[in-house]
């Protein structure tokens, strides 16, 4: 609980929250650039992969994300647990992690 604003925040991802102890709890305006930083940087991680399937995912307000196509479709997506079955509703076909020509595509993109 928030000693000055008397709120608890407990709807963020898992990935959105760098825990110190198994027990600590988000308040509201506590860390937020560093949690801002890190969301950006994850951004920026993501779209290097998104990349290779024509897609870009943005930060928007801190909370969600938007995802969209060259095509100018987009989707709202809630969180990192959210984010590959979006991409996978705008690409119109099953994303594989794993695909051998994806992972080059990230080899010659880390090399160049």
């Amino acid at each position: 609980m928030c000693v000055l604003c008397g709120e608890l925040v407990s709807n963020f991802h898992w990935s959105d929250v760098k825990f110190k102890e198994d027990n600590a709890l988000v308040i509201v305006g506590s860390l937020a650039k560093d949690r801002m930083k890190a969301r950006l940087k994850r951004v920026k991680i993501l779209n290097r992969i998104l990349e290779f399937y024509g897609l870009k995912i943005k930060e928007w307000q801190g909370s969600k994300y938007v995802l969209s196509n060259a095509k100018g479709y987009t989707i709202i997506v809630n969180d990192l647990g959210d984010l590959w079955q979006k991409a996978e509703e705008l690409y119109k076909k099953p994303l594989d992690a794993l695909d051998e020509n994806l992972l080059n595509f990230l080899k010659s993109k880390s090399c160049g």
